[in-house]
């Protein structure tokens, strides 16, 4: 990957902001949509965002409420960290709306980020902030890379981001996982970087399994069983409820097959086979290395929810949250969640 040309930015900048056009060959169509969508909200990218400075008590209480994500992701920050410091960067852990939890790396940088607000307890969604990379990845629920005047406000310039949201076995997202550096150096690594951490992330939702399910790993690879590039799809009584990315795309079907599609409707055999013969072959013909892992906990860490949760009150509270946050919008909530509307409906009106 490249890194932009920023004198063809300031062209396009130039064409957008003064209302002259619409830059289509000047900056890649996630960064267009993103300035389009930061007009139609009414910001202006020739003024300084608003952020109010959190206390050091209201952040204090945002790391005790998502001490299972940031928990969830230390090993991540740690390995990163190195990285980060020699790029003169940060490291930086958010959680599902794009407030910042974490930052780590060179403390030089760390300093300037702060200067333009990018530091613990504040939100860096695209409302809140513009285009950058949290905030962009969160819109557009994948791994983004926002290059100095990239960014949707002039203040932000200084920075070249990359970030990858952390989406659960639900579909849902539940954090983001970013790089900040100078914009002075393109750092147009740092986007494989953050995925890669991603991945690992991810993977460590499904170690331990969960309750009443069945965990099927799969790969085409016998070698990659085990390890973060294997396929997983988690079943229940015979119906699809939860996979990672990666045996989605195994499969070829995305989050709205949950609740929706059976095990034996993508593969010629039930479930029960992977822990038989060790394989699995799908109903197109291709043949998978696979494993049988049954749950024994009650559910998945909880992120902003009452401990002790079973993994139904979980998905339930998090369904209902997304309702509220979208007011009552079934569809903007399904696609916010990533599971299929019908799924919504059915949940609420089982627990009215």
């Amino acid at each position: 990957m490249s890194a932009p040309n920023p004198v063809m930015i300031e062209q396009a900048r130039r064409e957008f902001f003064d209302g002259k056009g619409l830059p289509v060959n000047q900056v890649s169509h996630a960064i267009l949509r993103s300035w389009m969508r930061c007009t139609d909200m009414g910001l202006n990218a020739r003024r300084a965002p608003p952020h109010e400075a959190p206390t050091s008590q209201e952040v204090r209480d945002l790391h005790d409420r998502h001490e299972a994500l940031r928990r969830l992701c230390r090993a991540e920050l740690d390995a990163l960290y190195n990285e980060a410091r020699e790029m003169s960067g940060l490291v930086i852990l958010t959680n599902a709306q794009g407030i910042v939890l974490d930052t780590l790396g060179d403390a030089a940088f760390a300093d300037r980020a702060a200067q333009v607000t990018l530091r613990p307890g504040v939100l860096w969604s695209e409302d809140g902030t513009g285009t950058n990379a949290i905030g962009t990845a969160l819109a557009e629920r994948r791994g983004v890379s926002v290059f100095g005047g990239e960014h949707y406000f002039t203040d932000h310039k200084v920075l070249s981001c990359a970030a990858t949201p952390i989406i659960d076995h639900r579909g849902a997202i539940i954090g983001v996982l970013d790089m900040s550096a100078p914009a002075t150096d393109a750092h147009t690594h740092m986007l494989g970087m953050v995925r890669l951490a991603v991945e690992q992330i991810e993977h460590r939702l499904f170690r331990e399994g969960f309750d009443g399910c069945e965990t099927v790993r799969f790969q085409t690879d016998p070698g990659l069983l085990g390890v973060a590039r294997e396929g997983i799809l988690v079943v229940k009584d015979g119906v699809i409820v939860g996979a990672n990315r990666r045996g989605l795309s195994l499969i070829g079907h995305g989050w709205d097959i949950l609740d929706e599609m059976r095990f034996e409707d993508v593969f010629a055999h039930d479930v029960a086979q992977a822990a038989r013969d060790g394989h699995l072959t799908a109903q197109d013909g291709r043949a998978f290395a696979a494993r049988l892992d049954t749950g024994a906990r009650a559910g998945p860490a909880s992120f902003e929810t009452v401990p002790g949760q079973s993994l139904d009150d979980i998905e339930l509270s998090t369904i209902r949250a997304a309702v509220e946050a979208h007011k009552g919008n079934i569809s903007a909530a399904a696609r916010h969640l990533g599971i299929h509307r019908s799924t919504i409906y059915r949940r609420l009106q089982y627990n009215v």
